[in-house]
């Protein structure tokens, strides 16, 4: 029976250690043995469930229900059949992004309301925009953001919503490996997170960490990244502390 250690196995399954950590502590693969130094050992069997759990991975099934899935073998298919589905609706919401920008280049002109909601559909309504003026209205931020829309082409708008895409993709699967708060990864994740709003405005460790509560708050900011706030929250509140942010006492600024 062959062993490996969890580098040599993090290599041969192309995952970092931590992920591999991780796995453990969540209980979707322990190591079958420990060195009397109680290092990991990963046996044969182990390496083939770790294969099974990639492949899962890779369909977009979140690591619950891969858990679920190597508990109970015979519900393989029915959480198939429902990420098969997810997967659809995605693509199904490609399709349409896809029509939008012909429509868009067909005739090249300034992107109006209508056009803002079939591009972006229930995540930008007319009325979150008077909504957001009520709240910040009154403040710089709002003013920048406004110039900032103001000079923005229908290819802008159209890279904005690109982004927003694949930003919810990477969260939601950075949700389902686990990767943790304070990491190199989640660092790379809140950099992103930070950038999409510092395309409209100045924004802060601080700012982003009131942003991201707010999101918890508000259900539709939820949907909108897929049910992740509360995992969101907890990767940018991990980089605002390392950047010297006192989270008991965040101010906007």
């Amino acid at each position: 029976m062959t062993e490996y250690t969890i580098g040599e196995a993090a290599d041969i399954l192309r995952v970092t250690t931590r992920t591999l950590r991780h796995w453990d502590h969540i209980g979707l693969l322990s190591p079958g043995w420990r060195t009397y130094a109680d290092h990991r050992l990963y046996t044969d069997e182990d390496m083939d469930t770790a294969l099974q759990i990639l492949v899962y991975r890779e369909a977009g099934v979140p690591l619950k229900e891969i858990a679920e899935i190597l508990a109970e073998p015979a519900t393989a298919r029915q959480a198939l059949t429902r990420q098969r589905d997810v997967l659809t609706e995605r693509i199904g919401h490609l399709h349409r992004m896809v029509r939008a920008v012909d429509d868009l280049l067909k005739e090249p002109q300034p992107m109006s309301i209508e056009d803002r909601m079939k591009l972006f559909g229930d995540q930008w309504k007319p009325e979150y925009q008077d909504e957001a003026e009520e709240r910040w209205g009154d403040t710089p931020e709002w003013e920048q953001s406004r110039a900032a829309q103001a000079r923005m082409t229908d290819a802008d708008w159209v890279d904005v919503k690109k982004q927003q895409d694949e930003f919810v993709s990477l969260l939601a699967d950075a949700a389902a490996r686990g990767v943790e708060p304070g990491s190199a990864e989640a660092e790379v994740i809140v950099d992103k997170h930070r950038a999409s709003i510092g395309q409209f405005y100045d924004v802060s460790a601080a700012k982003q960490v009131l942003l991201a509560r707010m999101y918890v708050e508000d259900e539709r900011f939820n949907a909108t990244y897929q049910g992740h706030a509360a995992y969101l929250l907890t990767l940018v509140e991990a980089q605002a502390a390392a950047e010297g942010v006192d989270l008991g006492n965040v101010a906007w600024e």
